[in-house]
C-alpha cells in the first residue's frame, strides 16, 4: 500500500519498518503532502496504542498536519502493533526515539533536517 492516496493532497506509506541499533525494527506510517519539491520538517509521534489511532481524539489526523507542510511519522513503540521486540513501558524510549529520529533525517529525502515530536501522555 506504499504511496497510496489516503486523504486528498496527502500520500501515506504504511508499515515502514525502521531498524533500531539493536536490530529490532519498529513499524511506522509516513504521511506526506502529495506535492513534493520543498524540503519539509518532520513531526514524529511514537505510541503504544496503534498507528491508526494517532491520538486523533485530542489532535488532528496526521493528514491534516501533512497538508500544513509537514512529513508526519506515526510509529508504534517496541513490542506494540507490528513493531518488533518486547513492550516494557519507557525502557527503550530514549534509544529507540533517537534511532528513529536519526533514521528519519537520513532516510526521508524530502526532510529539511528538523524533527519535532508531538503527543501527550505516553507519547509525551
Amino acid at each position: 500500500m506504499a504511496g497510496a492516496v489516503f486523504f486528498p493532497g496527502v500520500t501515506i506509506e504504511r508499515e515502514v519498518f525502521i531498524p533500531m541499533g539493536d536490530g529490532v525494527s519498529l513499524c511506522a506510517d509516513i504521511y506526506r503532502p502529495a506535492e513534493r519539491g520543498t524540503k519539509l520538517p518532520i513531526l514524529l509521534m511514537r505510541l503504544p496504542y496503534g498507528r491508526d489511532i494517532a491520538s486523533t481524539v485530542a489532535y488532528r489526523h496526521p493528514s491534516w498536519y501533512a497538508l500544513q507542510g509537514y512529513i508526519v511519522v506515526i510509529q508504534e513503540v517496541r513490542g506494540c502493533g507490528r513493531s518488533g521486540g518486547q513492550f516494557y513501558p519507557f525502557r527503550s524510549e530514549y534509544t529507540d526515539g533517537k534511532d528513529t529520529i536519526d533514521w528519519c533525517v537520513r532516510s526521508i529525502p524530502e526532510n529539511n533536517g528538523r524533527v519535532g515530536m508531538y503527543g501527550f501522555s505516553y507519547q509525551g
